[in-house]
């Protein structure tokens, strides 16, 4: 036996038998294909804002436009700068590898 269902368009107030779109506006009506449509847009969205790029820093746009400076002596400080910065987060991720381990 075939399940009848009769559905009310929220636009118009159309009463329709067995169908996901409105035959008078052209609505969604189904409430399950509504909420699926929307979870699809809604991850969609999220894969578009998780491709974006972010927005750096003043301290790193800094950092990036001193390294490419005229003046030696900027140059210089601009990668000494980012040379002591990424061995202090290797020391740092170093050690919280030890100290995770230790723990577990």
């Amino acid at each position: 036996m075939k399940n009848t269902t009769y559905r009310k368009c929220p636009n118009c107030g159309e009463i329709s038998l067995n169908r996901d779109h409105c035959p008078n506006c052209g609505a969604i009506i189904n409430v399950n294909l509504k909420r699926n449509l929307e979870r699809k847009k809604l991850a969609k969205l999220r894969e578009i804002e998780s491709k974006s790029p972010k927005n750096k820093s003043a301290l790193t746009l800094y950092l990036e436009n001193s390294k490419n400076s005229e003046n030696p002596f900027i140059r210089f400080f601009a990668h000494f700068f980012y040379t002591t910065w990424v061995i202090v987060l290797t020391v740092g991720g170093f050690l919280a590898l030890v100290f995770g381990y230790i723990a577990a």
